[in-house]
């Protein structure tokens, strides 16, 4: 073999042992801010749907605003689930009500879309705004009209919602 030969085989060992050093930098770095395998404490509990779970996230110190990987708040996955003991306790401990996903949707409009009428007076009397205008531009009046959910029309024109 040239000697030639070696030092361009040598050169090419060299930049990819650099690019390689590179990424796992790059990885390192990222995983330093938030595992790409597992979500929080307060999303896993909610999903995993016990309560236990959930007091404990809280009492370690994790947050009760917490998303999942979608960019969907713990809130929001509560109500989704029908969880009104988890949904109560998150917004107990300042989870934020009017907090959306990334589809613009709130914990009101998933509620009225569910029809859930406890959870909707729930997140009412903690502040939820009833004509904030979401996913769709729709407001959550609007959104339990569509699926056809009277009573919570009913709840949410009590609670201040105003047809649009």
């Amino acid at each position: 073999m040239s000697k030639n030969y070696f030092n361009l085989i040598l050169r090419k060992l060299i930049f990819l042992f650099i690019i390689f050093l590179t990424f796992n930098s790059v990885s390192l770095a990222q995983s330093k801010s938030k595992s790409p395998f597992k979500e929080g404490l307060v999303v896993s509990a909610v999903k995993s749907g016990t309560m236990e779970d959930l007091i404990y996230s809280i009492q370690v110190g994790s947050s009760p605003s917490e998303l999942d990987f979608d960019e969907v708040p713990a809130l929001l996955l509560a109500v989704d689930r029908g969880r009104h003991d988890m949904t109560l306790f998150l917004l107990n401990k300042g989870a934020r009500v009017d907090q959306r996903d990334g589809k613009k949707r709130t914990a009101l409009s998933i509620a009225a879309r569910k029809n859930n009428i406890s959870i909707i007076n729930e997140l009412i009397n903690f502040g939820a705004k009833p004509d904030r205008y979401g996913a769709n531009k729709e407001t959550p009046l609007i959104i339990a009209s569509r699926f056809g959910n009277y009573e919570a029309v009913s709840s949410l024109l009590e609670g201040g919602g105003l047809p649009r």
